[in-house]
């Protein structure tokens, strides 16, 4: 699945090149006008000047950033589950997870599809699914719930070694090894950890990492699978405190 470019990825990767390139360039020419100032004879006047001229340019390339940023217009998308604003690069062509909600939107020819509401008869739980919801499980207590069909479309139901029923129990995520999409990764960790991109990033120069702890087994596999798209090295275990 193609990774979605989201305007706020964007935004955050031109203002780190803006910074580290302003930087650059403000040190550069506060260096060379040091130089000049106060040792204006000799060799430091010319050395002073290579330093200004180096510094120019890098400040253009950090406005240049900050100006891609500006002509930017972004495709804003409603997530039929949550109704949170989803700014994107480009219309979707496939689904994609919510901004707020995590939940995959599903996308149909460029458009987002209707969801329908079903109830738990277990827990009562609402839960939500479209015409491309291929089995359900609920969100709160991870029965199945039965999608009913028509004539045209048989009652879906999911395969009993994939029912998460009996297990109460609670699990950690682990994040073992990235992989070489790596910014699929980081947009994939930043829109489920709730993080920004630094903060991703030393995460994942810190491998093996526990990236979530608490979760049930159901919410532990549908991550881990989430992850593995993106070609990382992902694994589940229960909680010590699972286990007593």
């Amino acid at each position: 699945m193609p990774r979605v470019q989201r305007l706020s990825d964007l935004i955050e990767i031109q203002a780190e090149h803006a910074i580290y390139y302003g930087f650059g360039g403000l040190s550069s020419i506060g260096l060379g006008g040091f130089l000049i100032y106060y040792q204006g004879s000799g060799m430091f006047k010319p050395l002073g000047i290579i330093f200004i001229l180096i510094g120019l340019p890098l400040l253009y390339i950090a406005g240049k950033a900050l100006w891609k940023v500006k002509d930017v217009v972004g495709v804003a998308v409603i997530c039929p589950f949550c109704e949170t604003k989803n700014e994107l690069l480009s219309k979707p062509d496939d689904d994609f997870p919510c901004e707020k909600c995590a939940r995959m939107v599903p996308i149909a020819n460029g458009e987002v599809m209707p969801v329908q509401q079903v109830r738990c008869g277990f827990c009562n739980e609402l839960n939500y699914y479209s015409d491309k919801t291929e089995a359900l499980l609920c969100e709160e207590c991870n029965h199945e719930i039965p999608i009913g069909g028509d004539d045209d479309r048989p009652t879906k139901s999911i395969p009993k070694a994939y029912m998460l029923i009996d297990d109460e129990g609670l699990y950690e995520l682990i994040l073992v090894k990235g992989g070489r999409k790596e910014e699929d990764l980081i947009s994939a960790l930043q829109h489920m950890l709730a993080l920004n991109r630094n903060q991703v990033k030393q995460m994942l120069e810190e491998l093996p990492v526990t990236v979530l702890t608490g979760i049930p087994r159901k919410k532990a596999e549908l991550l881990k699978a989430q992850l593995t798209m993106h070609d990382a090295s992902v694994e589940f275990r229960p909680m010590e405190e699972a286990r007593h």
